[in-house]
Parts: structure tokens; C-alpha cells; sequence
């Protein structure tokens, strides 16, 4: 475009003649632009043909996949959705759309951390990034989208998504679908939670507590309850070590008494917003953390750090997931090859607690 402007005519006589020969020759690049995807024909996909396909000017198909005022939401969803269809790519000097999907507008904890993550790896990549609620994915059709990174955690949207889209998505920490595209980066929860197992068993406790959020509403939460109890069994400690539900009915005050009556020496917190909430029951009710009792967070930065005493945490890696997410969503944009799935690994930060 800065080449184009250089040669505009002066006077506004020509005004409308320079602008209609830089749409023309946009519509030209379009036409010789290498494409994301093809028709069901076979013939390369352009804002020509669909325009031609819906009846309408090519200006306002491209007026409509960036979001221009001009044109009514009603068209908008009706070229979005034909765009859609045919896997229509925006040329390279346009700067593409992401929509991030999440479970819901809480954003305590993980979802605060990922998306923070996400927002400032997408922007660093040249993407334009969009929130949307999984109860509302029929704003997809508002605008037009590049991709869709998902953050849902419950089973269900990557069996939906081939029968209802064909934007590329990456499943981040949930569901992926191979046999649809439908690929997935994750923590590594096994070499996690073995290892923070592992670095209780290390200082001697062999009372663990295992908390988890309900195992229906997060798929990561069966995979760590999976681990600690083929943990427990692999040390022999399954006897006296026991699994912790969180679930609406039964909180997180009624698991630090159940904690304190089955006398656990330690406590796996395994969600990010539980270990602070944890240790406030526990020492409310007299138990001295690491004195009496070791605990193990899930670590949240804006507090993990600041409790007393400090909490000793796994880590999950948000930068490298949003990283290697944002990757692997950009290969599939560009219809290149790439894995399946990709494992980041945790760390650990040592304090206090244990």
C-alpha cells in the first residue's frame, strides 16, 4: 500500500479514479495471492468468486471479512460463514483475527495466567486477538477469523467443531481431536505431578492428600488423579494416602477437616487457587504448615509467593504453551505441516512449605 500511495494523482478531480485503482490492483493481488484453501471445485478461492457465489461486489466481501461498519451484520455472518466454507485466506498484508474461546468470565487463577500469556504471544506474532465464551460461539460468524486457540477444559467442543467450523483450531490444555485437525499443546501433567510427588515422598511424608477440582468439569484433573495414584501405589503409601474432591457441596473448608481428621502429613494442592485458600483453613484450625503438615501449591504468582510461609509450587509454563500454541495455530493457517501434540514440562519453585 505505501508503494501505491506514492504515485497518487494530485487534485481531488482524481480522487475516486486512484481509489478505485487501488482497489483493483488489490483485487488483482488477491487473485494472484497463494491461498490457504480451496473450493469443493478445486479452483482457488478469491473475493471474486464469492463474490459471485453470493451475489455481491468483491468490495463488499472484502468489506466484510475486516469487519467494515458499512456493511450489516446480517450480510457480515452471511460472507463470514461462505468464507468459512471454503477456507478462504486472508492475503499476507492483511493482519489476521484469533478468537480465544474460554470456559466462562471467571478469571481467578489459570485462566487470568493463560490468557495473559496467550494475549501477549498472539500480539507479538502480529495476530489481532478476540475473547470469546464458549456459550457464545456463534459470534464466530460476527467477524471473520484466521484461527481459534480453545481453553475449554470439559469434553464435547472438539467433537462439535468439524460439523460446525472449519477455522483451524489448537486445543490448549483440553480436548484434542486428531482424526479432525483438531491438535492440542499441554503441560506435561504426568512428569508434574510425579514429580511433586515425588519431592514429598523425598521429605518424608507418606500421608498425602491429593486435592483436585471435579473430575467431570476438567479433563487435566483425571490425568493428575491418574498419576498420584499410580504413585501411591508404586511406593506402597495407598493405604494411608487418599484423593480430594473439590465439588459444589463439598469446599474447600469441609476438605481441610476431612485433611485434619484422616491426619495427613501432607497436601498436593493441584489447581492454581487452591493452596492459599488451604492454608488459611489449615492454620485457622491450628496446623502449622511445614511444621505439622507439608503443602504442595499449584503456583499463582500474584500470591503464592506472599502467603506465610511461602508456598513451595508447580509451575506450569504459560509463556511456552502460549508459545508453542500460537506456533502450531500459525502452521495450521499456513497448511503446514505439523505434530500432533506437543508436552511442555513443569518446573518448580522452591519456598517454604514443604
Amino acid at each position: 500500500m505505501a508503494g501505491l500511495l506514492s504515485h497518487q494523482p494530485s487534485g481531488s478531480a482524481y480522487g475516486l479514479i486512484y481509489l478505485l485503482k487501488i482497489y483493483d490492483e488489490l483485487l488483482n493481488r488477491d487473485e494472484n495471492e497463494e491461498m490457504a484453501g480451496e473450493g469443493m471445485s478445486g479452483k482457488k478461492v478469491t473475493l471474486r468468486s464469492m463474490g459471485a457465489g453470493l451475489g455481491v461486489a468483491p468490495a463488499t466481501v472484502l468489506r466484510a471479512l475486516n469487519n467494515h461498519p458499512s456493511v450489516t451484520m446480517a450480510l457480515r455472518r452471511r460472507i463470514v460463514e461462505f468464507a468459512q466454507q471454503r477456507r478462504y485466506r486472508l492475503p499476507e498484508h492483511y493482519k489476521k483475527r484469533v478468537a480465544v474461546v474460554i470456559p466462562g468470565f471467571s478469571f481467578e487463577g489459570y485462566t487470568g495466567m493463560i490468557l495473559s500469556s496467550l494475549g501477549r504471544e498472539l500480539d507479538s506474532s502480529g495476530y489481532q486477538t478476540e475473547i470469546i465464551s464458549v456459550f457464545n460461539l456463534e459470534a464466530l460468524y460476527d467477524q471473520f477469523y484466521a484461527g481459534v486457540i480453545s481453553t475449554v477444559w470439559t469434553a464435547g467442543l472438539e467433537k462439535r467443531w468439524p460439523q460446525e467450523h472449519s477455522v483451524p483450531l489448537v486445543a490448549l490444555n483440553a480436548m484434542s481431536n486428531f482424526r479432525e485437525g483438531i491438535y492440542r499443546v499441554t503441560s506435561d501433567e504426568k512428569q508434574g505431578i510425579m514429580e511433586g510427588m515425588e519431592l514429598l515422598y523425598r521429605a518424608g511424608r507418606r500421608r498425602i492428600a491429593f486435592v483436585s477440582t471435579p473430575l467431570d468439569s476438567n479433563i487435566n484433573a483425571e490425568k493428575r488423579v491418574e498419576v498420584f495414584h499410580d504413585f501411591c501405589r508404586s511406593k506402597r503409601i495407598s493405604g494411608s494416602s487418599f484423593h480430594e474432591e473439590m465439588r459444589v457441596g463439598y469446599e474447600l473448608e469441609a476438605i481441610a477437616e476431612n485433611i485434619i481428621r484422616k491426619k495427613a502429613d501432607a497436601v498436593f494442592a493441584a489447581c492454581e487457587s487452591f493452596a492459599p485458600k488451604l492454608l488459611f483453613q489449615l492454620s485457622r484450625r491450628g496446623v502449622r504448615v511445614p511444621d505439622d503438615l507439608s503443602l504442595l501449591a499449584m503456583e499463582n504468582p500474584s500470591v503464592t509467593p506472599y502467603t506465610i510461609p511461602p508456598l513451595t509450587a508447580l509451575v506450569q509454563d504459560f509463556d511456552e504453551l502460549a508459545r508453542q500454541c500460537v506456533r502450531l495455530l500459525s502452521d495450521q493457517i499456513n497448511r503446514k505441516p505439523g505434530v500432533r501434540e506437543i508436552q511442555v514440562p513443569y518446573r518448580f519453585i522452591e519456598r517454604e512449605s514443604i
